[in-house]
């Protein structure tokens, strides 16, 4: 009997085994982000991570990626509502962008002494009815239109969006009122800004129309993005990366090559304040 020797089956075996690795021990170096993480696992189930994205997921290396970042969605927020409002225990949130209500709902597990009033905002109808058979509140929305609402919020976050918007600096002007205390912000975190619109290449499966939920359009690098938010009266007051690939050691100069062409190498968490001096340096004439 002859032994087929598939060594593209054998590198995704290995790709999928070291991956899941890095992240099973990238949540256990904070203890509460393990905290988190064991929540999570309590209130969240698989099958609710398998519709958290329009992309359809394929295996369980992909369903820890999306449990990764909704915790530590939920780390860097609760930190940042912790340091905020920790002597009043409450505020009002608001998340644009909102998927499923995973995120909220796990935020107000993760602070249980906290009244948090949340809302989300999704521009996909269907995303927020099933937002609301969690018992959440959502409305249908586009992020671009969120400040002609008039309400305001003490913190506005916009998770793994902003690099989806066509316009992201128009976003991040207009939505100034809305914000009281801060923007939170999630990106992928890259080394090297890019250009991404991928259904241009011609590796797109030609059967999947490019919409604004499967496309991204600008993955720039950290250094990058806050030149943006200084240019549209923002700045970085704290931040945090969260990588879902080991970041040091003999692996990541293994598989760095191959992360980087599948994915990217994790999550770059801001908090923004309002900071008008760049912004007001700029002069159109």
């Amino acid at each position: 009997m002859v032994v087929q020797f598939n060594i593209k089956s054998l590198a995704r075996k290995v790709f999928h085994y070291l991956s899941k690795k890095a992240i099973l021990d990238a949540k256990g170096e904070d203890k509460k982000f393990l905290e988190i993480w064991n929540l999570s696992l309590k209130i969240i189930p698989d099958s609710v991570l398998d519709e958290h994205f329009i992309v359809p997921v394929f295996n369980d290396e992909v369903r820890l990626r999306i449990r990764l970042l909704i915790c530590g969605e939920v780390y860097f927020a609760a930190k940042v509502i912790e340091e905020l409002f920790g002597g009043e225990k409450k505020c009002t949130f608001l998340d644009i962008g909102d998927s499923d209500g995973s995120t909220r709902l796990l935020l107000n597990e993760a602070l249980p002494h906290f009244s948090i009033d949340t809302m989300g905002i999704n521009l996909q109808l269907k995303a927020v009815e099933k937002i609301r058979r969690k018992g959440l509140k959502a409305e249908c929305l586009d992020a671009m239109e969120v400040q002609k609402a008039g309400t305001r919020y003490d913190i506005v976050s916009l998770f793994e969006t902003l690099e989806h918007l066509t316009n992201p600096i128009g976003f991040l002007e207009n939505i100034h009122e809305t914000v009281k205390h801060r923007l939170i912000i999630s990106v992928p975190l890259i080394c090297h800004s890019r250009i991404s619109l991928r259904y241009l290449d011609k590796t797109w499966d030609k059967n999947i129309i490019p919409t604004i939920e499967n496309t991204h359009i600008f993955e720039l690098a950290p250094e990058d993005w806050r030149k943006i938010f200084l240019h549209t009266g923002w700045r970085v007051e704290s931040e945090w990366r969260l990588r879902q690939f080991p970041d040091s050691g003999i692996l990541k100069i293994i598989m760095q090559r191959a992360w980087r062409k599948l994915s990217f190498e994790g999550f770059w968490f801001a908090a923004l304040t309002k900071d008008m001096f760049h912004k007001n340096r700029f002069v159109l004439q």
